[in-house]
């Protein structure tokens, strides 16, 4: 009798030290359970999340150009491509853009400007469409898309981009001067600022600054349909990155 009880209290030790080592590693009730289980689970879900971070990031890249300026569009009316310029260095905006961009967001930098030009099938209006790639850390990212305020910013002639004329088409001789008002949009993570440069095909001189910073453009017919209508191309240009970031 001895013997077996002692046995059965050896056994019965045994076993409650097997529970209680599981309890450990599965529960992460003590210490080393924090250590082993709870991490493990955080460590690939950041790592999951500065993957996908990257992925959006480099879309400009991994992408074809053809896919970031589709042929056609529809928003609203139809847009046909006319043409897409090679990517360029931020040059190519006016400096108090980057200056504001800079302001807007610390730390993030602007990287490169890829261009396209539409037009509506009826050739009324012609719409610039840039894609601005920004580069620096997540949190600073964030900041372009909580701080950019572009109902604002449209007011201001000195940060509206320039226009891009593609020769051999309708647009090969448009113009700065004809430019009739503009707007831009930024990505959800903040890594791509698009905006649109709208004007009339038909050659009529653009927006005089003094209406643009009142918000006005009535005598040019800057609040006309066509034209508004072609300012929302930003928002469906940047619903292709917010996708991918939300995915």
């Amino acid at each position: 009798m001895g013997k077996r009880y002692l046995l059965g209290a050896l056994a019965s030790l045994l076993a409650g030290g097997a529970l209680a080592g599981a309890a450990v590693v599965t529960s992460g009730s003590s210490a080393s359970g924090t250590t082993a289980a709870v991490p493990r689970v955080q460590d690939s879900a950041s790592a999951s999340a500065q993957a996908q971070d990257r992925a959006v990031r480099a879309l400009w890249r991994t992408r074809p150009v053809e896919q970031l300026f589709p042929a056609t569009v529809a928003n609203g009316s139809r847009y046909v491509r006319l043409g897409i310029a090679d990517a360029a260095g931020c040059d190519v905006l006016p400096k108090d853009f980057v200056t504001e961009l800079a302001k807007a967001a610390p730390q993030t930098r602007c990287v490169k400007v890829l261009r396209a030009t539409y037009t509506d099938v009826t050739q009324t209006v012609f719409a610039t469409v840039g894609i601005v790639v920004i580069d620096g850390g997540a949190q600073a990212r964030d900041q372009v898309w909580r701080q950019w305020t572009p109902d604002a910013d449209s007011r201001r002639p000195e940060l509206m981009p320039g226009v891009l004329a593609v020769p051999g088409t309708a647009a090969a001789t448009w113009t700065d001067a004809q430019r009739t008002v503009w707007s831009s949009q930024a990505a959800v993570d903040g890594s791509y600022l698009v905006y649109v440069v709208s004007a009339f095909a038909d050659g009529r001189a653009g927006t005089p600054e003094s209406q643009l910073r009142l918000g006005t453009g009535k005598a040019l017919g800057a609040d006309s349909p066509p034209v508004q209508a072609a300012l929302g191309l930003s928002q469906s240009f940047v619903a292709q990155f917010d996708d991918a970031a939300r995915k």
